[in-house]
């Protein structure tokens, strides 16, 4: 019979002690006895106790728990402690070995683990607690012997040359003994869980740390942290084994950045070791290290075989990649940042400048992708300053190139047009409209756009000269305006502003003496820009222009009405043709030269008569008349092309009139043509070369003989088989092209306009101040100049002995650099 059937038999002898002290028993169960720990820990064995005797024919019960009335007779026997300590130790040992090849007892079968978590209970229920330590510190000491043996036939399993593929299996090894270790730790921790809860249960807290011989302290742990403790002490903190596999590790990841091997499965397993004991920096280290002699040796092979273009794509594309790894091969934040940083340096910081001498490539190719990669690249190590000064560079060298290429000075404002759009689309989408990058930009047009001081400022007004008289003829009004904006912002980058005004003055005139205007609302949305560019001083001169045509047209009127009147007393025959007269103030106008020429009677008599009413208007004024700017619209006849409306200047019409006394086929001489018309021999041969020489449409004289440039011994004849399907022709003059003489003579006039504004402007801040320093003199005058032109100081200093010889300023005596004004 077993120990369980002889409790049950002698309890269900004494049933009536047992419904007597119910309460007892109940407590006694729970608290001690060999009964009540077979009650609780092998009820299974009870069951089938019961189940045997009923089997005999014994009359059963109800549930009928069993307790001990003498616990001190069924304690264990007194070597139970030494067996079963012996016992669970060697259970625990082979636990910890059964997965092990190295151990003694691989393959044998597994212990039961619920007897021996009874066991350890039974132990830890009945045992000191000095027995207690020693069966941790023996247990201690089997986890460091399993420990160890995994170490050793890992380590044996490696080689010194090792190649990647023998590395992944020795990784694949290293994987499954810690999966091993991992399984096995779990099982020996579950057996002895009542020894954990007896060490580390609250009341036990005291318990956790055992004096030692030496008065040291050492601590415990709970054995699954103390497996894995063992476990990193034997693996991680061996110096042979712990480079074993952080070398094999870096060498896999190494495998995995060339697409050689896959490795993030293996490694997803390897990384949870070291996350689990508490290594991850030392596992980042190692591969950080590695990514920074990996790429080392291959930028510096990829920077000997690319272009720096292609070098950009090469390093953008692996810095993604490596931000898009560290996060699984890296295990903690500060890891994957210093390993992505690792791979900005190898790849970027130490090939920088050569990344940077790719630039001018990439801007020329207008390579928008590529110039955001090496904004990113060049951002990422704190270089964007180098990048920034690069940049400027090129701006500074191609636009200087525009700039000096005197032989296109007629496109130049077109192609710095063009340049400008193609760097605005860099800046706003290569380099993320960074605010340096833009002011670089406009600081760079500056420098170059004044290579040559005034020649851009005259072109810029050239080029909206142009769109102002073509205008939505051939654009939309919107980009009319988008080409006035583009060129306006030229016109700030020039120093030279008063030349601009001085040349779109003139060429504003022209417009509106001539009617060349294509839109007056862009003529007034320019000044307006120009107004609130420059300030109202800019502009008064031209808004004063376009108030004398605003006038000459009311002038006009009341001439009609004159001559109506004067006709009618006169009883005199009304004019051939219409005639309108722009009357300017001679102040505000551009300066023209007086070239005389000889009118027809009809014309001489219409200019006489309007003289004669404007005297007659306004006594005390004199007219002077500018031939030279007039415009005629005249109706001829050809023989085959029929009636044409020509609209030409006063010089060509005055030329084609003269062949109006001319039979079909007649000739005249060019001597005889300068002599009729008293034009000089180069405006002559201009209004000629537009008449005869120009496009085949346009040719209604013929010269003989023929040839592009006109002599003084060609003749010309009208030409009776002229062609053109339009019915109103418009044959333009000939421009003259200005010569060094002319472009000097305005340079002059502008330059001697700046000195008198700079006297002016050092009278303004004299007579503000009465007394002024010489340098706070200086900075005034140029603070109120800069918006016109720029002057170098020693310009300053010989205005300001101009005005001390003129008596509007004196130096103070006692007080060098002093100036004091003089009323």
């Amino acid at each position: 019979m077993s120990l369980a059937e002889a409790l049950l038999s002698r309890a269900q002898a004494n049933t009536s002690a047992l419904a007597d002290r119910g309460s007892a028993s109940s407590a006694g169960a729970s608290t001690g006895g060999l009964a009540a720990f077979l009650a609780r820990a092998g009820s299974s064995h009870t069951n089938a106790a019961t189940v045997t005797l009923a089997d005999k024919g014994v009359r059963t019960r109800p549930p009928v728990q069993i307790a001990s009335f003498h616990p001190e007779r069924t304690l264990p026997p007194a070597n139970y402690a030494s067996q079963a300590t012996t016992q669970l130790v060697r259970s625990v040992r082979m636990l910890l070995s059964l997965s092990s090849q190295a151990g003694p007892n691989a393959g044998a079968v597994r212990p039961p683990l619920q007897q021996l978590y009874s066991t350890t209970h039974t132990l830890v229920t009945h045992s000191s607690a000095e027995a207690l330590a020693d069966l941790y510190d023996t247990v201690k000491i089997e986890i460091e012997r399993a420990a160890g043996s995994f170490a050793a036939a890992l380590h044996s399993s490696g080689s010194t040359n090792e190649t990647l593929a023998s590395s992944i299996t020795w990784l694949n090894q290293l994987s499954s003994v810690w999966s091993d270790w991992c399984e096995s730790l779990a099982l020996v921790r579950d057996v002895l869980l009542p020894l954990d809860r007896s060490f580390f249960s609250t009341g036990a807290a005291a318990a956790s740390v055992r004096p030692e011989s030496d008065g040291s302290e050492q601590r415990r742990l709970p054995i699954w942290d103390l497996g894995l403790d063992i476990f990193a002490h034997r693996f991680l903190k061996d110096a042979t084994l712990s480079g074993m596999i952080l070398s094999r590790i870096a060498a896999a990841v190494d495998g995995e950045r060339g697409q050689t091997i896959p490795y993030r499965d293996l490694h997803t397993s390897l990384a949870d070791m070291f996350r689990q004991l508490k290594a991850e920096e030392m596992l980042d280290q190692a591969i950080v290290s590695a990514a920074n002699v990996f790429y080392q040796a291959e930028s510096t092979a990829s920077m000997a075989d690319l272009s720096p273009t292609q070098y950009v794509d090469y390093a953008d594309r692996r810095i993604n990649e490596e931000q898009h790894r560290s996060q699984w091969v890296l295990l903690t934040d500060g890891g994957r940042a210093e390993n992505v940083a690792a791979a900005r340096k190898q790849l970027v910081a130490q090939h920088a400048d050569k990344i940077l001498a790719g630039l001018p490539d990439l801007v020329s190719c207008k390579q928008l992708d590529g110039l955001a990669k090496i904004y990113q690249l060049v951002h990422s190590i704190s270089r964007l300053s180098d990048l920034r000064k690069a940049f400027a560079e090129y701006i500074k060298i191609h636009g200087a190139a525009i700039v000096n290429d005197r032989e296109r000075d007629d496109d130049m404002i077109e192609r710095l047009l063009e340049f400008k759009s193609s760097i605005d689309t860099i800046v706003s989408s290569g380099f993320k409209r960074d605010g340096e990058f833009v002011n670089a930009q406009k600081d760079s047009f500056e420098v170059f756009v004044n290579k040559r001081e005034n020649k851009p400022a005259e072109l810029v007004a050239k080029f909206l000269d142009a769109k102002l008289r073509s205008g939505n003829k051939t654009m939309t009004d919107q980009e009319l305006e988008h080409n006035l904006d583009e060129a306006l912002i030229l016109f700030r980058y020039t120093h030279a502003k008063d030349m601009f005004e001085e040349f779109y003055k003139r060429h504003f005139a022209k417009r509106l003496l001539l009617n060349r205007s294509a839109s007056s609302d862009a003529e007034r949305s320019m000044l307006l820009k120009l107004k609130a560019e420059c300030g109202p001083e800019f502009t008064a001169k031209l808004e004063t222009m376009i108030k004398d045509v605003d006038v000459s047209k009311d002038l006009m009127d009341e001439y009609e009405r004159f001559a109506v009147k004067q006709r009618k007393d006169e009883d005199s025959p009304m004019d051939d043709f219409d005639l309108s007269v722009s009357v300017l103030t001679q102040a505000h106008w551009p300066t023209y030269p007086n070239i005389e020429v000889s009118l027809p009677a009809e014309l001489a008599a219409a200019a006489e008569r309007f003289e004669a009413f404007y005297q007659k208007r306004n006594s005390g004024r004199r007219l002077h008349w500018q031939h030279s700017l007039g415009t005629l619209s005249i109706t001829t006849q050809f023989g085959k092309a029929g009636v044409k409306e020509l609209h030409v200047s006063t010089f060509q019409a005055i030329v084609l009139m003269l062949f109006n006394k001319l039979e079909s086929g007649q000739k005249l001489s060019y001597n005889d043509i300068r002599t009729q018309t008293g034009l000089k021999d180069e405006e002559l041969k201009r209004t000629l070369q537009s008449l005869a020489c120009g496009q085949i449409p346009t040719r209604v004289l013929r010269k003989l003989p023929q040839g592009k440039d006109v002599n003084d011994d060609d003749e010309f004849t009208f030409n009776d088989n002229f062609k053109n399907e339009r019915h109103r022709i418009r044959i333009n003059q000939i421009q003259m092209k200005e010569t060094a003489e002319e472009q000097k003579s305005t340079e002059q006039r502008v330059f001697l306009d700046r000195e008198l504004i700079l006297q002016a402007a050092a009278v303004r801040v004299l007579k503000a101040k009465k007394t002024i320093k010489h340098s706070e003199l200086i900075t005034e005058v140029v603070d109120q100049i800069k918006s016109r032109f720029t002057v170098d100081v020693a310009e300053i200093k010989k205005v300001f002995e101009i005005l001390i010889e003129k008596e509007y300023m004196e130096r103070v005596e006692g007080q060098r650099g002093m100036y004091r004004y003089l009323a």
